[in-house]
């Protein structure tokens, strides 16, 4: 039916109120309300406790960030990982030591002369066709191919730049081959760049030269040598594609370089797979196999497979997946076995790449003032804080810096060494950063563009690359920092000031519980005891950490009973904390026997997280054992104990079913359908709308009931049976009820049929 009251009189008892949720510690009891006159009936309120533990006296004001449990558990899983995962094991890869084409396309086997020029000091070789051919049919394209050949059309001499691993010099042998035919593409090698000025005999005419350069060999080139190098190969009639990484010399070899894009790790992987079958058939095909099968198995059962599904999202090396390619072509294993030898060769890749990143390469910082240490502990902080801006970031690593000088100090010399220096003050601008990351690292970051430009990047790991996040911590764990420094580090981010960096910091503590469990809980207990309340709540993230991992959960578990059952009220707190973000969806029994420890606490009288985590509890599709527990909670002899039981009735009572019975209390269907009972519902209803601290917007609820049920005659009877159970033999709640009908809903619901019916009920009730 339609609704013509002025918005003034509908919004006193229809839909939930601008500040619904949870009331604020302290909520005003029902009869200081405006609007509500007092009724002979009513509970008399309690004059407000001052009464606390004293731990909780000296709790600080701070404003708390209010987080999404969804959100906590998301963000954790980025860092631990789930059920299908790539673990990361103590475990190191050397590389390829193949022999072959195959190896020499990935850049991992170095060719061997087989003509000498020049005493010696340049060598050469033409590869046959075949191998080139080979080499080709197995090359998956890259986005910077038609650059490159643009570039060798117009120019004799050009340069490839990428990092080691990239694919580079296979593009730069396929490009050459594209350039003059298969059967005329060489490699050469020199001790020095300038030899090739000074060699008698020339190269073959018409062919394509490819030159690899080391590092070292880069950082010496100078223009004039390339200006020598091109007119000596035009005057050859060849091409010359030196490769190496020229990132760093773009701007003085301008004209030269073309940056080498390789394609998409999945690409690379479905075309190398192809290629590198061995067997004819991969499938059970009874009556001849017509190749469909290879078809099948490369796309649906490898590509499609969680393990490397995740593997390729991440973008590894070409070099990376051609390793990978070769162990699973040697047998082509299905199902379990496929699973089977992802997991051996997987992590291992994960943590060469995570060792790369950590140790960084000379000269990394170099342009910037920064010595390597400064640049390792940029790139760690860049895994820890993931998500915020390098600004953050480079803070955080000053820090870790700091502490790693004084842990030294204490071991090596004295309390009083000198500390190590402070970065040098720069602008974080986007090429700064690219500098500070590295290859392998900036691979698997990504920000956005115009922060980037400014200095205001926000660094992210790109979709696919989040185990490589606890990689890295791993290889710091184990090779780089003593972990008593490392956590102290970590505990010092969590007291920070700004809620992202704790947060975050807070996850990292919780990764390290599988490596040391008990200084994890030495440290985590430090933190739930702080006075700030944005503590407490990291805290309960490393908590949460901890308890998604499988094998930690027995002793998490312990720890929280202990801590639920003590005395100590910033403990217990922290307790109710972690199942508010997330623990108690894990642990929903667990949750409500140390919830309600925790509730009889004085000091959750001025909290919400045991509210919270109930509801949580609730959220997570166990109402059928929540509801009875919370009935058990009001006959609690504790005065907080029934006051938690009612904040969760009121909170609960504000939702609604999901369509097509958006119409219904999500509460009363429940009941309808018997996942709780009538008499449970109206215990808790009873008990919230008699509480002076929740009484005032227990009755706006129940008139938002009301209101809804109006003209929905199912939903009305149960709506009337529920409150015929809620005063049934309980005198002041059906004055109150007479009350709130008389003076409250009749003059702001004026045309609800329904309110009729609850005045029979009332003179029943008389009766």
């Amino acid at each position: 039916m339609s609704d013509h009251r002025p918005e003034s009189a509908r919004s006193a008892s229809e839909a939930v109120p601008a500040d619904a949720g949870l009331e604020p510690p302290g909520d005003q009891p029902q009869e200081s309300r405006p609007g509500l006159a007092p009724d002979n009936g009513a509970t008399a309120a309690d004059p407000p406790s001052t009464e606390r533990e004293p731990e909780d006296v000296e709790d600080t004001d701070e404003t708390e960030e209010p987080l999404d449990s969804a959100d906590v558990l998301r963000r954790l899983a980025g860092l631990l990982g789930d059920s299908g995962r790539i673990d990361v094991g103590d475990m190191q890869v050397q590389g390829q030591n193949a022999t072959g084409h195959g190896a020499l396309a990935i850049g991992t086997v170095n060719v061997t002369a087989a003509a000498t020029a020049g005493g010696g000091r340049v060598w050469a070789e033409t590869l046959s066709e075949s191998t080139v051919r080979e080499v080709a049919f197995a090359y998956a394209t890259a986005a910077s191919d038609q650059q490159l050949d643009r570039q060798l059309k117009q120019r004799h001499l050009v340069c490839l730049s990428g990092p080691t691993g990239s694919g580079r010099f296979t593009s730069a042998l396929v490009a050459s081959a594209r350039r003059h035919g298969f059967g005329r593409v060489g490699v050469l090698g020199v001790e020095q760049l300038a030899d090739l000025l000074g060699t008698n005999s020339g190269p073959r005419s018409g062919c394509g030269y490819v030159l690899r350069l080391s590092d070292e060999t880069v950082c010496s080139v100078d223009g004039y040598t390339l200006v020598a190098l091109a007119a000596r190969a035009e005057t050859h009639g060849v091409t010359l594609l030196l490769v190496g990484d020229f990132s760093r010399r773009i701007q003085d070899l301008s004209g030269h370089v073309v940056e080498h894009r390789p394609p998409p790790a999945e690409e690379v992987f479905r075309t190398r797979l192809r290629r590198e079958l061995t067997v004819p058939c991969v499938g059970f095909c009874a009556d001849g196999c017509a190749g469909g099968c290879v078809e099948r198995y490369v796309d649906e059962e490898c590509v499609r497979h969680p393990l490397l599904a995740t593997y390729l999202g991440g973008e590894p090396r070409p070099r990376e997946v051609v390793a990978v390619v070769q162990a699973i072509a040697r047998t082509a294993p299905r199902a379990a076995a496929l699973t089977a030898r992802l997991a051996e060769l997987l992590p291992r890749q994960l943590r060469e790449r995570a060792a790369r990143i950590l140790d960084a390469e000379d000269g990394a910082g170099a342009s910037v003032g920064w010595s390597r240490d400064q640049v390792r502990a940029f790139r760690l902080s860049c895994a820890v804080l993931v998500g915020l801006s390098a600004s953050e970031i480079r803070l955080a690593a000053d820090r870790l810096v700091a502490a790693d000088g004084l842990g030294y100090a204490d071991r090596l010399v004295s309390a009083d060494a000198p500390m190590p220096p402070a970065t040098v003050p720069l602008r974080l601008r986007g090429t700064t950063v690219d500098q500070l990351l590295g290859t392998t690292l900036r691979a698997a970051v990504v920000a956005p563009a115009d922060g980037w430009a400014v200095g205001a990047a926000h660094l992210q790991f790109a979709a696919g690359s989040e185990q490589l996040r606890s990689a890295v911590l791993d290889v710091a764990w184990t090779d780089w920092y003593p972990p008593r420094v490392l956590l102290g580090w970590l505990a010092d981010l969590v007291r920070a000031e700004q809620p992202a960096v704790r947060q975050a910091a807070a996850g990292a503590v919780g990764w390290t519980a599988s490596r040391d469990v008990q200084a994890a809980l030495d440290t985590v207990r430090d933190l739930a005891r702080e006075r700030r309340a944005g503590v407490r709540q990291a805290a309960a993230i490393v908590l949460v950490a901890m308890a998604m991992q499988p094998h930690l959960r027995q002793r998490v578990r312990a720890e929280l009973d202990r801590w639920a059952a003590g005395s100590a009220g910033h403990l217990r707190d922290t307790v109710a904390r972690a199942h508010e973000l997330g623990l108690a969806r894990l642990w929903p029994d667990a949750a409500l026997v140390q919830l309600r420890l925790v509730a009889s606490a004085r000091m959750q009288r001025w909290n919400n997280s045991v509210v919270r985590g109930l509801v949580e509890v609730y959220q997570s599709g166990h109402a059928s054992a929540l509801v009875p527990d919370l009935v058990e909670w009001t006959r609690s002899p504790d005065r907080e104990v029934p006051l938690h039981a009612a904040r969760t009735l009121r909170v609960l009572a504000e939702r609604w079913a999901r369509p097509p019975r958006e119409h219904w209390p999500e509460l009363l269907d429940l009941a309808r359908t018997g996942v709780i009972t009538d008499d449970d519902l109206a215990t808790l209803w009873a008990t919230a709308l008699s509480l002076p601290e929740t009484a005032y917007r227990s009755w706006r609820t129940l008139g938002s009931w009301l209101n809804r049920a109006d003209g929905q005659p199912e939903v009305a009877g149960h709506v009337l049976a529920l409150l015929r159970l809620v005063v049934a033999g309980r005198i002041p709640l059906r004055r109150r009820l007479h009350h709130q009908l008389r003076h409250v809903w009749h003059p702001v619901m004026p045309r609800n049929a329904l309110l009729a019916d609850v005045g029979q009920l009332i003179d029943e009730d008389n009766r």
